[in-house]
């Protein structure tokens, strides 16, 4: 594998703003909402990758309070945005 970089992070997401456009089909990029868990598998990341997954939640409930996501269905995202609570 050659030079490369990566970034994962946690935040406390309250809006998803507009989806941008593919320059090769014009089309909004679709986007899913999923729990981390749901997101790794998706994304085919390996033990460690999950790992990370479950460590963001984990962090988002120590230092936001915030609940662990349960899994639930995944959602598409409506190309114009939304808010989340």
């Amino acid at each position: 594998m050659g030079p490369n970089a990566r970034l994962r992070l946690a935040a406390r997401v309250t809006g998803i703003g507009p989806a941008a456009v593919a320059p090769a089909t014009g089309h909004p990029f679709a986007r899913l909402l999923a729990t981390p868990a749901q997101a790794a598998a998706l994304l085919g990341w390996s033990p460690p990758g999950a790992r990370q997954a479950r460590l963001a939640a984990e962090t988002a409930r120590e230092h936001w309070g915030l609940p662990t996501a349960r899994p639930a269905a995944i959602e598409r995202v409506p190309a114009e945005g939304m808010r989340l609570l």
